[in-house]
């Protein structure tokens, strides 16, 4: 049977292309769902690379690249000499933040949709803090605050502060997932052009009575009133960041 007529059979009876799975791949979702399960705690060791070797049945190029494959999703650390190994790990925030940032930077997501994104995100993560916050956390927001505050023409080290005042805010909500994506969003927010122009001593002003009034509402434990006042803070910047050419 020649290929074109060997292929146009395959059509005729609905025979997709088959994918098979790399040995190592298969390995890797055993061993993730040994980890994820709870099988192998965090802190405990995979077994050896011989042993996999000797238990699988594959080479040991592929028993590696399985385990690179779990070391780059952050649930093993591995650590070299005979005392070492696959180490398993709890991913932390920054295997989930890393990956989308590269995407947003990668793909050249717009200002304006970063800035929507926040907006949806940081008024809840606000009111959260409001009613969440420890008192360390709050201590540490205070702290930013001030130092915010006390910023003049330091134009790198007011965007700065501020950054960290926001991302303070979002830690001190205790939603893991959401926190993550504030901390992926929040640096090229900072590094677009568009936010790079938003400097003037009028806005920072304003910014900084809008700090006050946002700290002063999570200080009361007044969810709806932090919730309130962290979306008036960010649609005021987004009105701005509109009229600013190359923001899009």
């Amino acid at each position: 049977m020649n290929s074109k007529l060997g292929s146009d059979l395959g059509d005729a009876v609905g025979i997709a292309p088959i994918s098979v799975p790399k040995a190592s791949d298969i390995l890797a979702d055993r061993l993730r769902d040994l980890i994820l399960s709870g099988s192998v705690k965090p802190g405990e060791s995979l077994p050896s690379e011989r042993d996999l070797v000797s238990t699988s049945g594959l080479s040991r190029s592929s028993v590696r690249d399985a385990l690179r494959i779990l070391e780059v999703e952050g649930l093993i650390a591995t650590r070299p000499g005979r005392s070492g190994g696959s180490i398993v790990q709890r991913p932390d925030r920054q295997s989930v933040a890393r990956p989308m940032e590269l995407f947003v930077k990668s793909h050249e997501i717009h200002l304006e949709s970063l800035l929507d994104c926040r907006l949806a995100v940081e008024p809840f993560l606000a009111a959260r803090a409001a009613t969440h916050h420890t008192d360390e956390e709050l201590a540490d927001i205070r702290r930013i605050h001030e130092k915010f505050l006390a910023t003049t023409d330091n134009l790198a080290e007011y965007k700065k502060l501020n950054l960290e005042w926001h991302l303070a805010i979002a830690r001190s909500s205790h939603n893991e997932l959401l926190i993550a994506l504030m901390e992926a969003i929040s640096h090229p927010i900072h590094e677009a052009a568009g936010y790079r122009e938003v400097t003037t001593e009028q806005i920072r002003a304003e910014a900084k009575k809008a700090h006050c009034a946002i700290l002063e509402a999570i200080e009361e434990r007044n969810p709806e009133l932090a919730h309130n006042r962290m979306a008036k803070h960010l649609g005021a910047y987004m009105d701005v960041a509109r009229t600013i050419p190359n923001s899009e």
